[in-house]
């Protein structure tokens, strides 16, 4: 082995394996980036070409180029050395490397491996044999034989020892099974196979390696829908995803897609886009979306969509995707499938579904206004609780991104959205970033149970924000176009000045009597009063300012006009 990796560094050149991975600039002997096992913004990852190492000066990993591919590819130093071989046109031959008994496979990770690549082909071999299996992925799945090749799609039969028999047949044990996550142990102590009459989807690491599968039932009363291997120590799900081994390919390749990866949620997804002409589809196999996941994917592209079902899970998945991907620096979209098509799957056997994927994949939009726009639909946008429910949920996508620039153009478009101005947006974004994504807000009902006697109700800064832009409460003061806008120009240009609410008691504001108006709640009456009268204090400390603009002067005299 020693040989071969001398052979490898000599053959290779850092600088041109790093650079697969990571956009290198020149900087003096040297190259520099931002160091791909961590997030920076200021780059701390240099590449020696002359000593031929890497080093991070922000996290501190650091080597050679068998390193460099062990962290960024999360393999094993065979592995590695396999990769590299394979990119210097080394022969592995003459390094006596390809054994192929068992008994060679000394590394657990490699006879684990050994076993999936032995167990691919023994469910391939039998789907060919069950017509059953068959008739169900041609005519319910509409999948041809071409497309079922392609996916390595196999089937498990119903026997509990079929699969068990044929490995150890090729050598291995009952308890190598288990550690696989190929067989189980039942509670009288009988090992049995873990799939058994489904449908096999073969799940493969980066380096082409079979290193689980995802089962789906064939017949509907079944339970669960999928089963999934279980991890083990070849197999981490976090770092797994669905058709990455083909993708990875695909993105770097000059074609219609190169550089594209859709996130979807199931294997049969991944099948239905590429019958619809998009052969760049990734999923999870049995868990949730992970930094991880995002991660590995930006190893390779920046350029993500997601496909999640426009259900109310669909939308959590989504939420919950887009913000791994802020914390990452990525900003995925969001494609919206036409009705009645529930997934790709169900798009790609209606006619004409790979020209209404098309459609769809170009108008694709930006993630943060498509969960908004989804939200709208299921929230009153005239509703305070509703609106601030809607506040909350994107403010915790916001909070997620690094860029202030960035939170700034989300800010901007949600206040577009909710026609709240950008400086009303921000405090109360801020609040909420204060509180660890919080807002310490009084709900409605609670502030019925306090707003009794004669104590001073004094609301929130948020609360007064929200109450002063509902369209309705404007019109309270100024009743036409006219002199609404001095109003609100004076809102945007100093609203730290005019709202602010830390200190009400020289105006010793108390709930009035006289408010019984019983068309809207007492609450909202005293907030009215209260920005009334807020309004007309603050003014008259700002005019007494020596250094106010005389156009913020002539709009302050207005409105105190207006308000008197």
């Amino acid at each position: 082995m020693s040989q071969l990796t001398d052979d490898i560094l000599s053959h290779l050149d850092i600088v041109d394996v790093v650079s697969k991975y990571v956009p290198l600039k020149r900087a003096g002997a040297n190259f520099t980036a931002c160091c791909p096992f961590h997030n920076e913004k200021t780059p701390s990852f240099m590449v020696s070409p002359a000593k031929q190492i890497f080093k991070c000066f922000g996290c501190g990993k650091g080597g050679n180029v068998l390193t460099f591919v062990q962290e960024i590819e999360r393999i094993d130093f065979r592995d590695a050395v396999k990769e590299l071989a394979k990119l210097g046109n080394i022969n592995l031959e003459k390094y006596q490397l390809d054994r192929q008994k068992v008994e060679d496979y000394a590394d657990e990770k490699e006879k684990i491996k050994r076993m999936h690549t032995l167990a691919q082909q023994f469910f391939t071999d039998e789907l060919k044999k069950n017509i059953h299996a068959l008739t169900y992925l041609r005519e319910q799945r509409k999948l041809d034989d071409k497309a079922i090749k392609y996916f390595g799609i196999g089937y498990a039969p119903e026997s509990h020892y079929a699969l068990l028999q044929f490995l150890k047949s090729k050598g291995f044990n009952d308890n190598d099974l288990i550690q696989a996550s190929l067989a189980k142990k039942g509670q009288n102590q009988d090992i049995y196979s873990f799939f058994r009459h489904r449908i096999t989807f073969p799940i493969y690491d980066t380096m082409q390696n079979v290193i689980g599968f995802s089962a789906r039932i064939v017949d509907p009363n079944d339970k669960p829908k999928y089963l999934n291997s279980a991890e083990h120590k070849a197999y981490d799900k976090s770092s797994v995803l669905y058709g990455l081994n083909r993708v990875k390919n695909n993105v770097k390749m000059h074609t219609e897609h190169s550089g594209q990866i859709i996130i979807v949620e199931g294997q049969m997804d991944v099948v239905g886009l590429t019958r619809l002409g998009f052969p760049i589809g990734v999923a999870t196999s049995g868990t949730s979306l992970t930094e991880q996941h995002i991660k590995l994917l930006k190893r390779y592209t920046d350029n993500l969509y997601l496909l999640f079902d426009s259900d109310q899970a669909g939308q959590a998945a989504t939420i919950r995707a887009l913000s791994i991907a802020y914390q990452n620096d990525i900003f995925p979209k969001k494609i919206t499938l036409p009705a009645p098509a529930k997934d790709a799957d169900d798009l790609a056997n209606v006619e004409n579904g790979a020209e209404l994927f098309k459609e769809q994949f170009e108008n694709a939009q930006d993630g943060f206004t498509a969960v908004f726009e989804n939200l709208q639909i299921s929230h009153n946008l005239k509703s305070p609780i509703d609106k601030q429910k809607i506040l909350n949920t994107m403010f915790g996508l916001i909070i997620n991104i690094n860029s202030v620039p960035m939170q700034d153009h989300y800010l901007h478009i949600l206040g577009e959205k909710l026609n709240l101005a950008y400086e009303v947006l921000l405090p109360q974004y801020k609040q909420y970033a204060k509180n660890d994504g919080k807002f310490i807000t009084r709900q409605m009902d609670k502030k019925s149970s306090r707003n009794v006697g004669t104590k001073t109700y004094q609301p929130d800064r948020e609360e007064l924000v929200n109450a002063l832009f509902e369209g309705g409460f404007i019109n309270t003061y100024v009743q036409t176009p006219e002199l609404r806008s001095p109003l609100i120009d004076l809102m945007q240009k100093l609203p730290s000045k005019v709202i602010e609410t830390q200190d009400l008691s020289p105006l010793q504001l108390r709930r009035e009597k006289e408010l019984e108006d019983k068309n809207e709640s007492r609450q909202l009456q005293v907030i009215k009063q209260i920005i009334g009268k807020t309004l007309q204090f603050r003014i008259q400390q700002i005019l007494k300012d020596k250094n106010i603009s005389n156009d913020d002067k002539q709009s302050l005299l207005k409105l105190k006009k207006i308000l008197e």
